[in-house]
């Protein structure tokens, strides 16, 4: 039988630890929290300017507050923003089944969720 691997990383776990989360009255439903006025569920107006800064900072480049282009990464980190952000739902179903945060590598045989990390 075949298995499914995923790695957690610890720029999942950083995302996660700043995660909103609400429940929606009218349907029931949990969803991430997007605060008024922002636009993420990190509580900024753009996602790869959010999840910039918790995993790498501010740029070394020059930046200026009152850009509407905001800090700019290099081509290596969006990439690992994409990756990161893309796979997030997966690595907190398994943070969540295993009930432990924990980077690593997890695996489940690819039509059951008995995630284990190995």
């Amino acid at each position: 039988m075949a298995l499914v691997k995923f790695e957690i990383e610890e720029y999942h776990l950083i995302l996660i630890k700043h995660l909103g989360w609400e429940i929606i009255q009218d349907s029931n439903k949990i969803s991430s929290f997007i605060e008024e006025g922002a636009e993420t569920p990190f509580g900024g107006l753009h996602i790869v300017e959010d999840i910039g800064v918790m995993l790498f900072g501010m740029p070394e480049r020059d930046f200026d507050p009152l850009s509407p282009y905001g800090p700019q990464y290099t081509d290596e980190q969006k990439e690992i923003i994409e990756r990161v952000w893309r796979k997030l739902p997966q690595a907190l179903e398994i943070c969540c089944y295993v009930q432990k945060f924990e980077a690593g590598v997890y695996a489940t045989k690819w039509n059951l969720k008995n995630w284990k990390k190995i």
